[in-house]
């Protein structure tokens, strides 16, 4: 491939596979793809960034200061965007940053001054941009990104705030895996359920992909957005600290300064790349001589490899799907060079990975084809479409706090979905709307992306008021709201803040302790609002009572408040089976006293969402 600096007329037009390790972008020229070098002929690009003596440095001339100069050398800056300082120091102890939370964001202390995560990523994408000027004499006219399919919003937001600050107009976010089919896909001529297994640096994704007539479907996604090579490096680094035995060899002193805890982490970088080459690997460190094996290294991450499984095998289960069922799998990302992870995604899916095109390069090629399809379908013979989903589901809390779900996991998207609510007490003029991402039915086990309040409500008896509640996600996965009161078309419309503070929450753990918390968050949600329903009828019994009991006789009315007591022994009792039968007792014993108004308030109440009051 020659690619000569010229001048161009031609638009230009980047994916961008923006790496915890690595970075690299590629374009699409009269039908071929291009990688973009630098002046030294490499497609890669470390995502790294180094601010010293008010200079910025980034990729390969960054690279020397991560050991000479830790504190302000940002390495896997990935991992960090779109994180809360809680998470960042469970995740990852030791990095020897200077970090602190402001405002909500995290901030870097460098010699140059405060950076954000949003900033050291600017910088690697402007690298990257200046790559194109460099070979095409031009600017960029449109770009892909892609991300894992893992990232929430929080992550997507601020990569698309990373790439504004770099100036690059960003069209799209692309799913990562979903880059590498669609490179696959012009190869594969297939029709048929195809997997994409992505492990990178700091990431773990696995898609379900339906291709038919090049029609892309995103049936499912999971992941971890916590997971990849960069753990393999942590692991063999803490392995190869204990086998030096440095308690024993050198002045303790020594351990605790990042000087030496970079040493380690380089070593074991160089060391698991060469094991993807060799059985035996000599390595030195501080005079001190020895070997590591591919046997020991694959002991040492086997847990690791176990987890990227179990995740795929949990996916498959919730989507029904068997092994024999899959035409292709798709090996994507560096870390699926270690001999151990290829060996076991064979063994997992019975059937030998593609992995012609480079691991490295296949999701820039895709997202620069998506990027062409998109925008320059002269250039591209056969357009492929692309469907894709929502990673987590989407909903809002309402009473009980429990998460009332508007858009589930593994809808396609774009999508616009609207859910109606109503109020739970009569008379309310304002209502709590608390937008949640997650799998789980209480609102504490899921995420948390926004809270706001509408006001001015009419008011009227409970559960006359109609509230509108409307969810727009975009193909970048990105939320838009909507809320309305028909009646009295009071409306509020928010986009979720990137800048608000995460909770301290693994978003794949989210996913996973659904499926082993189901039965019992269901069991528990089905109680509570039986118990709800309960009260709120007592509520409204009371209420008939206090101004209408001379409607009924004497030994009537006796019945109804012997009736009512014992189902308030039920709720007291928490008794889910004696409740239900007292409920309907009670309405059986209550049908000459209500009113038919309240009469339709016991057949709709199960079928009704209440949203949570503004107290």
């Amino acid at each position: 491939m020659v690619v000569t600096k010229k001048n161009n007329s031609e638009k230009l037009f980047l994916g961008i596979d923006f790496g915890t390790t690595y970075s690299l972008a590629a374009t699409v020229k009269k039908e071929e793809i291009i990688l973009l070098l630098d002046n030294k002929k490499r497609y890669l690009l470390p995502s790294i960034v180094s601010y010293k003596n008010n200079t910025v440095s980034v990729g390969w001339d960054a690279l020397e200061h991560v050991i000479k100069d830790p504190m302000n050398t940002i390495t896997s800056v990935k991992r960090l965007l779109g994180r809360s300082i809680e998470f960042i120091k469970k995740e990852f102890p030791i990095l020897p940053y200077l970090i602190e939370e402001k405002n909500g964001n995290i901030i870097f202390h460098t010699n140059t001054g405060v950076v954000t995560p949003i900033d050291v990523s600017s910088e690697i994408l402007k690298c990257l941009k200046k790559r194109a000027l460099f070979l095409f004499n031009q600017e960029i006219d449109a770009s892909i990104i892609t991300v894992p399919a893992y990232f929430d919003n929080f992550q997507k937001k601020a990569i698309k705030e990373a790439a504004l600050l770099s100036q690059i107009n960003l069209i799209r976010l692309l799913n990562e895996p979903t880059a590498a089919a669609i490179a696959y896909g012009l190869k594969i001529k297939k029709k048929g359920i195809i997997i994409v297994y992505d492990l990178g640096g700091g990431t773990f994704d696995i898609s379900v992909l339906k291709l038919n007539k090049e029609i892309f479907e995103v049936l499912a996604t999971s992941g971890n957005s916590n997971l990849g090579g960069d753990d393999f490096d942590y692991a063999l680094a803490n392995y190869i600290f204990k086998k030096y035995n440095i308690e024993n060899k050198c002045n303790i002193k020594d351990t605790c300064n990042e000087f030496f805890q970079c040493s380690l982490l380089q070593i074991a970088k160089i060391t698991k790349v060469k094991l993807t080459i060799y059985h035996k690997v000599e390595i030195q460190f501080f005079g001190w001589t020895s070997y590591i094996t591919r046997d020991e290294f694959n002991i040492i991450i086997i847990d690791l490899v176990k987890k990227t499984l179990l995740i795929c095998s949990q996916l498959l289960e919730e989507i029904n799907l068997s092994v024999d069922k899959i035409e292709e799998v798709i090996m994507v990302g560096g870390s699926t060079r270690v001999p151990l992870v290829y060996q076991e995604v064979l063994n997992f899916f019975k059937k030998l990975p593609l992995s012609s095109i480079n691991p490295d390069q296949v999701v820039a090629i895709g997202a620069a084809i998506q990027a062409n399809m998109l925008i320059n379908n002269s250039y591209v013979k056969n357009k492929t479409i692309l469907l894709d989903v929502m990673p987590l589901s989407l909903g809002i809390e309402v009473m009980g706090g429990f998460v009332e779900k508007i858009i589930s996991r593994n809808t396609s998207i774009p999508i616009s979905k609207t859910k109606e609510f109503t109020t739970y007490k009569d008379n309310q003029t304002s209502i709590i709307i608390h937008v949640l991402q997650g799998e789980r039915e209480l609102v504490k086990d899921c995420i948390s992306l926004s809270r706001f309040i509408l006001k001015n409500i009419k008011p009227q008896k409970a559960g006359v008021t109609r509230i509108l509640v409307t969810f727009e996600v975009d193909t970048d996965g990105l939320i838009d709201v909507k809320v309305l009161d028909k009646y009295s078309n009071q409306h509020k419309r928010i986009q979720i803040d990137s800048n608000m503070i995460l909770q301290n929450i693994n978003v794949a753990k989210v996913v996973q302790d659904s499926l082993v918390y189901a039965k019992k968050d269901y069991f528990f949600r089905v109680k509570t609002e039986k118990k709800m329903e309960a009260i709120h009828i007592l509520d409204i019994l009371n209420t008939a009572l206090r101004d209408n009991k001379r409607l009924v006789s004497e030994e009537e009315l006796n019945k109804i408040k012997l009736q009512k007591k014992k189902l308030e022994k039920s709720i007291d009792e928490d008794d889910f089976f004696s409740i239900k039968l007292n409920i309907k007792k009670l309405e059986d014993i209550s049908k000459n006293f209500f009113s038919l108004q309240l009469k339709k308030t016991f057949s709709s109440f199960s079928n009704t969402n209440y949203l949570k009051r503004n107290k």
